[in-house]
Order: structure tokens, then sequence, then C-alpha cells
């Protein structure tokens, strides 16, 4: 029998576990999935399902902190999903076989286990950086209040309606709040989109440019519905889209970077909007030869119909033309490097930062960064979108150059892995876990898995597994799909 069928530590490992809870291991962070399950946690599953019943506690949790080799015993997870169970069956000298039907899943695995010189990737990212780093940058560029150049870190803007009584366009502010922080509030004017500070929340903020009044706190829009300011007539924003099609978008305003004056926000003057017109100048110039998705958003099978009934009916239409002429240079780079593996790095960073680059992000004004896309389960147009700097400044969140250095803090944490464990005090710290590595040989057959560190990934169903010949496996170890409740 063994240790896993007996007994589970799990007071021993829940300290671990909550650590990693709060900062997961930079190997699973490498890419978006949903769901993921504690490495700490299948760590400990791996080691007791090939432990004896014998062995105490203490020694499960000496292995556990320190190090163990199985000594290539085949571990098969069937619904492999981020690849926790892959990733350390591996660590702990196991072969591995792998299945997923998503091939986001089986690419995202595929790339957490497979071994780069750090170096090679430097170089690589520094090559990039001179090609679409600098072609991408050109269209962020701003002046900061004081007139020093500055990067933008993000771009506002409103979605515009028509009003169906007197036909006013209509901004779809469901506020006027762009920040609180340190008891100093960043709001717009909702007549003339001046930026403006207070010293805190102050319900009868005046515009110093045109003189209105106004409370930051009330909109015109929320909850599906938005109040005409003309005409005072309420109705329905699917109704307007109904009507007239996919609403348009407004720039309004922006925040930068200035390394001299540090972070700003200010209303988007001449020069950015001439930017703006640039960008869609070039992109409908060279449109026909962009690496743009053109497949269509599919309905069948869904019980929400967004973001369809709101006008989006390709995936294309999920971003702006700014963000497809730079998001497809930065792809068509990617594409050209020669080595395989660190060009498949690259791609996982560029298939990440689109997470935080397309037009259904928010900004979040107390925590001063961008939401991301997947952070809610469902396609949710929202009425104030915020337009990421692709390619990324000093500060921000979800640009590629934060993409890369997830992935680049997942290749080195796979080179020297360790567990977060508590010390007297409840103080946490990391501990290398001997001279594991997660590194996997990918092989194409099972007779291949002779080999030591060998990684037989599948992107399949996991239905037919003749592939893999009778009592040849030693654990299953996995987390299955819930059956129909999947989001």
């Amino acid at each position: 029998m063994k240790f896993i069928e007996k007994s589970f530590p799990v007071e021993y490992l829940n300290p671990a576990a909550m650590a990693e809870g709060n900062a997961k291991k930079p190997v699973y962070q490498m890419h978006k999935w949903w769901a993921r399950r504690l490495g700490s946690v299948f760590r400990m599953i791996t080691l007791t399902a090939f432990s004896d019943e014998k062995e105490s506690d203490n020694e499960i949790w000496y292995k556990f902190c320190n190090s163990a080799n199985l000594n290539g015993s085949i571990v098969l997870d069937p619904f492999m999903g981020g690849g926790t169970t892959i990733v350390e069956a591996l660590r702990l000298g196991c072969k591995v076989i792998g299945i997923d039907i998503n091939p986001v899943a089986w690419f995202t695995t595929k790339k957490e286990i497979e071994a780069v010189d750090l170096s090679d990737l430097d170089n690589a990212f520094h090559d990039l950086e001179k090609t679409a780093g600098n072609y991408i940058r050109q269209y962020y560029r701003t002046k900061c209040p004081k007139g020093h150049s500055a990067e933008v870190m993000y771009f506002f803007w409103v979605k515009v309606a028509k009003c169906k009584s007197c036909g006013a366009k209509v901004r779809l502010f469901p506020n006027y709040e762009l920040s609180r922080r340190d008891h100093i509030n960043v709001v717009l004017c909702p007549q003339c989109l001046q930026v403006i500070e207070t010293k805190g929340y102050n319900p009868k903020t005046k515009c110093q440019d045109c003189g209105e009044m106004f409370d930051p706190r009330k909109g015109i829009s929320g909850r599906g519905i938005f109040r005409c300011p003309e005409c005072n007539t309420e109705q329905r924003i699917l109704e307007a889209i109904n009507e007239n099609g996919r609403l348009e978008t407004e720039l309004h305003a922006l925040e930068g970077y200035c390394p001299i004056c540090g972070r700003f926000f200010k209303r988007v003057d001449l020069d950015d909007i001439g930017l703006w017109e640039k960008a869609k100048r070039e992109y409908h110039g060279c449109k026909d030869h962009l690496l743009i998705p053109h497949q269509k958003i599919p309905t069948e099978g869904r019980s929400d119909p967004r973001p369809v009934n709101h006008g989006y009916t390709h995936f294309q239409d999920m971003f702006n033309e700014r963000q497809l002429l730079c998001l497809s240079r930065l792809l068509e780079e990617i594409l050209k490097i020669p080595d395989t593996n660190i060009r498949e790095l690259m791609l996982i960073a560029f298939s990440d930062c689109l997470d935080a680059n397309n037009m259904f992000c928010k900004y979040e004004i107390q925590w001063h960064k961008i939401s991301l896309f997947f952070g809610l389960h469902a396609y949710h147009p929202i009425e104030r979108p915020t337009e990421n700097n692709i390619w990324g400044t000093e500060y921000g969140r979800g640009t590629f150059i934060k993409c890369f250095e997830k992935v680049r803090r997942a290749k080195v944490y796979c080179k020297k892995p360790y567990e977060r464990l508590l010390k007297k005090g409840n103080k946490r710290f990391s501990k290398r876990t001997g001279n594991e590595r997660i590194e996997g040989k990918l092989v194409q057959s099972f007779d291949e898995l002779k080999f030591n560190d060998a990684a037989l990934l599948r992107c399949d169903t996991a239905e037919d597994l003749s592939f893999i010949p009778d009592k040849s496996v030693d654990a299953v170890i996995t987390d299955p799909p819930y059956f129909d409740n999947i989001q």
C-alpha cells in the first residue's frame, strides 16, 4: 500500500500551500490558465503516491522540503490543463505523459518544461526590442504637462452612443474618475474633458477651463442603460447598438510616464490625436498584409450572447487599429526568430500579453493599473476601455516587456526550483529542493519514454489511450474536468 492510500500530511503542507497561493511559482505564471492547482499540493500528491505506507509524516515532509528521485516512474495526466502534474512529476524524476484537448494547454505545458539557454533568450529579446519595440514605441509617445518627452502607459477611451430622441452623441461615462491615490483624486470634466486634480472626493467639482460643476461619481451610464444629458431620455445601450451598429469610441485622456516627472494624467492634445490618426492611416494602408485574426467569434453552444450582440462579430473587432497594427508587427518579428524553442517562448509572451492589450480592459482607478480581459469568464464589453502600451514602459501591467519577464523568471525557476516554507515567527522563506530541475525531453511515442526526463505530450482527446501499453503507467495524477460545470 502506498502512503497516499493511508494518509496525507495536510498539517505539514498547508503553510506551504498558503504561501504559494499568495505568490504563485514563476513557472505557473508564464501564461494564463484557469483554475490552476497549486504546485506544492501536486508535489505532495506525487510524493505520497510513490511512498510506502510505513513512512512517517516527518519522512515525507523531509523529502518534500529537500529532494526526492522517483527514478523514472511513469506518471499520466490525461487532462493536464496548465501542466501542474507534468511539471511537478518531472521535477521529482518521473517520466510523464500529458494529454489535453486544448491547444493552449498543450503549448503552455510544452514551454513550461522545455529547457532554454537564458543568454540566447535575452539576446533574442534585445533583437526584438530594436525592431518591434522601437516600431511600437513611436505610437505611444507624448509630452508630460511640463513639456518633457514621455511615454504613454495607458490611453483612455469612452464609448459614444446616439440618443434615439434628439440625436445627440452621448459619451457613456459611468463616472468621471480616473484615479484615487493618497487623498488626491484625478477626475475629468464631462463637458470639455479636462483632467482635474482634487483633494479627495469633491461632489461639487468645478472645471477651471469651462466652469462646469459636476459630481465625479455620478455618470450617465450604468447597468446597460444611459441617459442623454441633452434631453434626459433614458435608453438601453443595446437599443442604440441595434439601431446604429457597434458603438464608436472617443479618445479623451492618457496616463504617461516621464523619466523626469514620473507618472501623470492629462487630457489628450492635438499631437496625441495626430498620433492616433497616423496609426489608423498606416493600418488601413497595410491591413490586408497584417497578421490579424479574421475568425468569427463563435456563438454555437454559448448561453451568453456577448460580445456578438454588442456588434463584435469577429475577433479582430476586439482591438483598435493601433493595437492590430502594433501587435501584428510584434508577431511578425517573433516569427522571424530562427530558433524554434526561443521563438515559441516569445509566442507564449505574445499570447499572454493579449490579455491586457485589447479594448475590453478597464482601468482600476484605486490600483492604478489595467484590468485583465480574462479576469472574468465572459466577454464583457465595457463603456470605458483602456488601451495599454503594447511594448511597455518603466511601469504598467500586461505589456510585452512584463510578459517576457514572466517567461524569463519561469525558466530561471525551472533551473533552480524552490518551495516557499515557514520558519519560526511565521516568516516565509524560499528553500531550494536539492538539485531538482524542471526539464523534459519531448518524445513522440511511448517507446521513447525509456530516456530519463522524457515527456510525451499530446494535444488530443483522452478518450483513446491505446498508444499507452497496458499496465505500463505507475500513477495517474489528474484534476479531471467537471462534466458540464464548465464556464
